[in-house]
């Protein structure tokens, strides 16, 4: 079983995705849970990684 998480922001029909650098494709911030992690832990783990 693979456990992931993501985060769907909406605003106005606008959906948020990110784009690595040198990528053409984009994708929704989010990823694997690591042992023991909440949700919300692992969400906030995720987009820090991918977002900052």
């Amino acid at each position: 079983m693979i456990d992931k998480v993501a985060w769907v922001h909406v605003v106005d029909g606008r959906v948020l995705a990110a784009r690595s650098r040198g990528k053409d494709k984009f994708y929704l911030p989010g990823g694997k849970r690591e042992p023991g992690e909440t949700d919300a832990e692992t969400l906030v783990r995720e987009i820090r990684e991918e977002l900052d």
